[in-house]
């Protein structure tokens, strides 16, 4: 049976959808990495990387804002092992999808409904699958609840991978690439929400601390890291 990447098209129940996905292939992810480095070393030089980026046996969901190509080669940059691409951000129309699913990364569309789509999300980790789950850079509340839903039930295994320059490196409709160091990080902060704040404030937070660092520079919030998770866990 073939079942449309796009989860608001199948006809079956979400769990069966879920279980007639292909996984992302280990050779197309190794194919697809070897590009992107390449490209990346040429293009993006300037590249650095922080965090949890080892992928654990278990299921694990990264959430980062989509910033179209860039986003996609910072994830196979940083990861070495499959992810699958599950893309929230539904305005998205660009070609890479429709390469991603033609060379056998498997990418996933969501249906934009947050109940629906967190279930699928859920299936998806109870199979042990890592995903990078793709946001709008302009989150709407429907992407905030889902985000909601996700951190509250699976908090150890989902956390945001803050990107900064991948804007100011290629924008919208560019064809050369500017010079802009890119940076990632992949990890919790030992962040407390104030009331009433987005859910996406922690990611917010990553962001800021990663904008305009010189490039020997580590603040003090990456350098805690290990400390900060092992204070998350107890």
């Amino acid at each position: 049976m073939t079942v449309s990447p796009e989860l608001n098209l199948t006809i079956e129940p979400a769990r069966q959808a879920i279980k007639a996905l292909d996984a992302p292939g280990s050779f197309a992810w190794k194919t697809f990495r070897s590009i992107a480095r390449f490209a990346g070393s040429v293009f993006f030089p300037f590249f650095r990387v922080w965090g949890e980026t080892e992928l654990k046996k278990s299921g694990q969901v990264f959430i980062a804002r989509n910033f179209g190509l860039l986003t996609w080669l910072c994830a196979l940059r940083v990861f070495k092992r499959p992810l699958r691409f599950v893309m929230a951000d539904l305005n998205d129309t660009s070609r890479w999808f429709s390469l991603a699913m033609r060379g056998g990364l498997a990418p996933l569309k969501l249906s934009g409904d947050a109940d629906h789509d967190f279930l699928a999300i859920e299936h998806l980790l109870e199979a042990g699958e890592k995903l990078i789950l793709l946001l709008p850079v302009s989150a709407s509340s429907t992407t905030e609840l889902l985000v909601a839903k996700l951190k509250a039930t699976h908090s150890l295994k989902v956390m945001f991978m803050a990107i900064s320059g991948a804007g100011e490196a290629l924008p919208e409709g560019a064809v050369v690439p500017a010079a802009v160091p890119v940076s990632v990080f992949c990890g919790l902060p030992h962040y407390c929400a104030a009331p009433g704040e987005s859910t996406l404030a922690e990611l917010d937070l990553l962001e800021r601390a990663l904008r305009n660092l010189a490039i020997d520079e580590l603040p003090s919030i990456f350098a805690n890291h290990r400390r900060n998770i092992r204070s998350q866990s107890v």
